[in-house]
């Protein structure tokens, strides 16, 4: 995660991301907080789509250490991670609901939508409170 608004903040809490991996939003896909903040069948789509994109990743650069370096440690760390990277799936979808579970406000429902930017390679995620 390179940046995130105040919005972002506000739904999903004070960036305390820590480690080589702590700001990687795959990384924290699969943390106990993911879990608290999406519920555990939003957890579950989260965790689909954030393998599907790291495998991906590894597809466009199979030599990067650091993508290597964070899917053994995943590998090492999280059931689910395993469960999902046996499936082989590769980049899922764009866009869809997100459903987030905010400590004062109960259940939120967005749809997201992520932009690519192919230069850079870098993704900006854009959500916007569901009609």
């Amino acid at each position: 995660m390179l940046a995130r608004n105040a919005a972002a903040t506000e739904h999903l809490g004070e960036d305390a991301a820590t480690g080589r991996y702590g700001r990687n939003i795959v990384h924290q896909g699969f943390t106990a907080s993911a879990r608290r903040v999406l519920g555990n069948e939003c957890a579950d789509l989260y965790a689909r789509w954030a393998t599907a994109e790291l495998r991906s990743a590894i597809g466009r650069y199979p030599d990067d250490e650091r993508l290597r370096g964070l899917v053994a440690e995943l590998s090492a760390t999280s059931g689910d991670f395993r469960r999902h990277w046996a499936h082989g799936e590769v980049a899922t979808e764009r866009s869809g609901v997100k459903r987030l579970r905010h400590p004062t406000r109960g259940w939120l429902t967005f749809q997201s939508e992520m932009l690519h930017d192919t230069v850079r390679d870098h993704w900006i995620v854009i959500y916007a409170p569901a009609t």
